[in-house]
């Protein structure tokens, strides 16, 4: 009969298999969903948001809006969520074909709406965040 033996080694394998590495339940964040509006109509499908901190150096969150406009926000695969605080939301620029030389990139919306849309804060529980994007202010 052998006896086990912890070795150093061993015993911190153990322990980050019984522990974990660290997860996104650790931040605290909150749920967000709403619905994007531009120029007053539901934005479209794919339309793409980022939720980021203030804080720098914090991850944010991104978002993605169905064919109602609707988005949820997603802190990472597993988690929804945003990080509890302030944070800026903006539109995502799309990736789009390189333009001709001397040409400007055409996107699907005015270059002002890929700015900041607003400022909002973030607390626990379930946020309602509905945002506004028009030629006449954001």
């Amino acid at each position: 009969m052998c006896a086990a033996r912890w070795t150093p080694l061993g015993l911190l394998l153990t322990l980050l298999i019984t522990t974990g590495c660290g997860s996104s339940s650790e931040v605290s964040i909150g749920t967000v969903s709403g619905t994007v509006y531009i120029d007053g109509q539901p934005a479209p499908a794919g339309l793409q948001l980022e939720f980021d901190p203030v804080t720098k150096g914090v991850r944010g969150s991104t978002a993605v809006t169905n064919e109602s406009g609707q988005y949820e926000a997603e802190y990472s695969l597993s988690t929804k969520g945003v990080r509890l605080g302030t944070c800026v939301v903006k539109l995502v620029q799309p990736n789009v074909a390189p333009p001709a030389p001397g040409q400007m990139p055409k996107r699907p919306f005015p270059n002002e709406y890929y700015e900041e849309i607003r400022q909002v804060t973030i607390s626990g529980g379930h946020n309602t965040i509905d945002l506004e994007i028009s030629k006449n202010g954001k």
